[in-house]
């Protein structure tokens, strides 16, 4: 698979409701930057998908993340539990066990799941909120010039945050920083 800013974001939707599960793949289907390639009813048959599929994402329900299969699929995949406000403590275990955050069926939008997706990057990845801005804008196809002109910048404090970004992602490509920032783990090679 190439790597860059027009391939969209692997998802697995997992939830053992068929209508709630229907519903989240209906609201994803529309977007060019999403792309479901699957879907399980419960968390043992998501985590032998994730291995063999290795989506970006996975949106899990609370179900799911009970019974703890937010931690191993989480090894493979940015992970996300569908859950109301009332299940904060499951929330919470599946945060602790890896889950990189929480999102409430029926009321986030495709732009909440990417922004969260982003918001989780930055968080992991050590990233200032300027740095983040910047590769916010690297990740959409944007040059050194284009980035400094929006940001009113200089184009050489821009190679500057780029140099840091990748310092601290540990890349030394922009397609690779794409990818990483996208949450795409799986196109990295495992470190020992």
């Amino acid at each position: 698979m190439s790597v860059d800013e027009t391939v969209p974001l692997r998802v697995m939707v997992v939830d053992g409701n068929p209508h709630a599960r229907a519903d989240v793949v209906s609201l994803l289907s529309d977007s060019e930057e999403l792309e479901v390639i699957a879907e399980a009813g419960d968390g043992s048959d998501a985590v032998g998908l994730a291995e063999r599929l290795r989506p970006d994402i996975v949106l899990l329900d609370a179900d799911a993340a009970r019974t703890g299969h937010a931690t191993p699929l989480s090894r493979s995949a940015r992970v996300f539990v569908l859950a109301s406000a009332e299940d904060q403590g499951t929330v919470e275990v599946a945060i602790r066990g890896g889950a990189c955050g929480h999102l409430v069926p029926g009321s986030f939008t495709v732009r909440d799941l990417i922004r969260s997706v982003r918001d989780a990057s930055r968080v992991s990845l050590g990233l200032s909120a300027r740095e983040a801005e910047v590769m916010d804008l690297i990740a959409s196809g944007r040059s050194n010039g284009e980035i400094a002109r929006q940001l009113f910048l200089s184009e050489k404090t821009v190679k500057n945050h780029v140099n840091r970004i990748y310092a601290k992602l540990g890349v030394s490509s922009r397609a690779t920083a794409i990818a990483l920032w996208r949450g795409m783990m799986s196109v990295l090679p495992a470190k020992d």
